[in-house]
């Protein structure tokens, strides 16, 4: 299980590092400015903290699935909040607020820069808001279901539950990546003692 927060991790990391080379390009060439300070919190934050999950799932500790629950519930709020600002500030940009033709709209979005980053950036806000989202739903579920298998007393549920499995890249990747050694030891199927 190991494997699969790393992915995600993994994945919220580099997409947060993309949102973040995004913001800092627009800055950089675009006059007009955002609110700044909340689009780098919000991205440096999380960025970091998930590159520090993948380190701390690397050292072989296993992910606290309250705070992954809560963590990505918050990085997905905020990754929203800053994709719906993001849209907002573009829509009140000066340059196109004007414009009524459907074509003159087009044509000014294209030929303006400060709208290209501002769509660019809230496009990619969006999609680690669901990863987070995603990473934050899946973790609830385990939680949940572990819990409930806790309460439950095995003699009165009257035949044994089957326990939720979880494949990274599918059944076929997942069980060819099983027969590798370092993956086994990786994914917590392995002591690091033991020797096969």
């Amino acid at each position: 299980m190991r494997s699969i927060w790393f992915c995600f991790k993994l994945i919220e990391g580099c997409l947060g590092c993309l949102c973040m080379g995004i913001q800092i390009e627009g800055f950089l060439n675009v006059a007009v400015s955002q609110d700044l300070y909340l689009y780098i919190t919000v991205f440096s934050v999380f960025t970091c903290t998930s590159f520090f999950g993948c380190m701390n799932i690397c050292m072989e500790n296993e992910p606290v699935l309250k705070r992954e629950v809560i963590w990505n519930g918050f990085a997905s709020f905020g990754y929203f909040i800053t994709a719906v600002t993001t849209m907002y500030h573009a829509e009140k940009d000066l340059y196109l607020m004007y414009l009524s033709a459907k074509v003159e709209i087009i044509e000014a979005e294209m030929g303006h820069q400060f709208f290209g980053y501002s769509k660019t950036q809230a496009i990619v806000a969006i999609v680690t808001c669901v990863v987070h989202l995603m990473h934050a739903v899946l973790a609830a579920d385990i939680l949940i279901t572990d819990l409930a298998e806790a309460k439950e007393a095995p003699e009165e549920l009257g035949e044994e539950r089957k326990k939720l499995v979880f494949y990274l890249g599918g059944a076929k990747i997942h069980n060819r990546l099983l027969k590798l050694k370092w993956f086994r030891r990786f994914d917590g199927r392995m002591l690091p003692t033991d020797v096969r």
